[in-house]
């Protein structure tokens, strides 16, 4: 029987994530559909519930784990939980056989390794990654506070991002223009669709 697969997405702060995962959600060769995180943070003012995340409050997410109803989850940034309803990717690539790009944390890999919930032929891990110098860079190019706590909480992620980032499938060095991320996902996209 035909199967889906999951290309799960990690990525250090300001790797011009969205912009490339934008760009292959609108490339209709590859069909993707994006899985949505639920998310406990506030919207941005360019977010919209239930196309860009899914708001639930800190009292939902209690008692989701409680039920079990997790792939994974975790506490990001020292800010807010962010999270995988599993049953979003059972029913989205096993009963839909779909190709789906999901975004998770690489801090929850080893446990979602471990766990077994899904196999791991199922899914692939892809880690962007970029200096950490990079980060204060884009964050003043978007008038960011670079010396507040939001800077030093997302510093102090990414050295822990990068720290488990041999556990990815495939590194991209997102360093460089979106256009030469988005290249390189697409090259294992392609790859893994046609294998």
């Amino acid at each position: 029987m035909k199967k889906g697969h999951i290309f799960f997405i990690s990525w250090v702060a300001w790797a011009w994530k969205w912009t490339v995962i934008k760009s292959l959600l609108k490339d209709k060769i590859f069909n993707l559909e994006l899985c949505l995180s639920c998310k406990t943070r506030e919207f941005r003012k360019w977010e919209i519930d239930g196309v860009d995340y899914i708001k639930l409050s800190v009292d939902d997410f209690k008692k989701a784990i409680s039920s079990w109803e997790f792939l994974e989850y975790n506490f990001v940034h020292n800010q807010a939980y962010y999270w995988t309803r599993l049953k979003d990717v059972i029913d989205n690539w096993i009963n839909l056989w779909k190709y789906i790009i999901k975004e998770m944390d690489i801090l929850i890999l080893p446990k979602v390794l471990d766990e077994k919930k899904i196999s791991k032929q199922d899914f692939t891990y892809i880690f962007l990654d970029i200096p950490l110098e990079k980060i204060k860079e884009r964050m003043i190019l978007r008038w960011d506070n670079v010396v507040g706590i939001d800077y030093q909480n997302r510093i102090e992620s990414a050295k822990k991002e990068k720290e488990l980032s041999y556990l990815a499938d495939y590194i991209i060095d997102a360093s460089l223009i979106p256009e030469h991320t988005l290249e390189e996902l697409k090259k294992i996209i392609v790859n893994k669709i046609n294998n």
